[in-house]
């Protein structure tokens, strides 16, 4: 499952690919992460997998328990709906309100190419790509804020929402993607606050939509 690993920047590498593993779906939330089983596996010592294991407790990917075992986190539903969900909504609203201003033709234009984009992915069936592009859209408009703390709250949660695309992903129709951010990006062109506002709510709480985290389609 996991790949052998150079000796340069082990740590880091060691993380990425436990990260990757979990976040494609190869590592399903529930799974027990068993130290000696994975330093075997990318032929690594023990340390660098008990380092990445800690990283990524910090990053809400993984529970280890004292004393008994490392489990890939979950999510229900009443955490996104009731935690998730209200942060985006407030750190992606309060970034429109504040930098609007700065939404230019080059703003539009790379925000529309990535919408570009996920037409092409869900054409060719390209799941994990649609999942990237959907966080490249949103971090592309946190990203404008000055605010340490936007971002640092956004990085606190993108790999929690990863996780949750990659569990629920296959009950959902792929051309939704490119759908509904189309209509997201169409209202914050419009310049209306009032327009961007419902836009965003519905993006992020409408049953049809992807970044709903209610429950999946099947």
């Amino acid at each position: 499952m996991f790949k052998q690993q150079a000796n340069t920047s082990l740590r880091e590498k060691v993380t990425n690919d436990l990260r990757e593993a979990i976040l494609n779906g190869h590592l399903a939330p529930g799974s027990r992460v068993k130290e000696m089983e994975v330093a075997e596996q990318m032929g690594v010592s023990r340390g660098p997998i008990r380092e990445a294991i800690r990283q990524l407790e910090r990053e809400g990917l993984l529970i280890s328990y004292p004393y008994k075992e490392t489990v890939v986190a979950d999510l229900d539903a009443e955490e996104v709906r009731n935690i998730l969900i209200p942060i985006r909504h407030h750190i992606e609203w309060f970034v429109v309100q504040r930098y609007l201003h700065e939404m230019d033709q080059k703003f539009f234009a790379a925000m529309q190419a990535i919408v570009d984009e996920m037409r092409e992915a869900a054409l060719n069936g390209e799941n994990l790509r649609l999942v990237d592009l959907d966080i490249q859209f949103h971090q592309t408009i946190l990203e404008l804020a000055n605010e340490r703390t936007v971002l640092l709250t956004w990085q606190s949660i993108v790999n929690q929402i990863r996780l949750h695309f990659s569990k629920n992903l296959p009950y959902y129709q792929l051309d939704h993607f490119e759908k509904d951010h189309q209509e997201l990006l169409d209202a914050i062109r419009s310049k209306d606050l009032p327009k961007i506002q419902g836009a965003i709510a519905k993006h992020l709480d409408s049953d049809d939509n992807l970044l709903c985290f209610d429950r999946p389609l099947r």
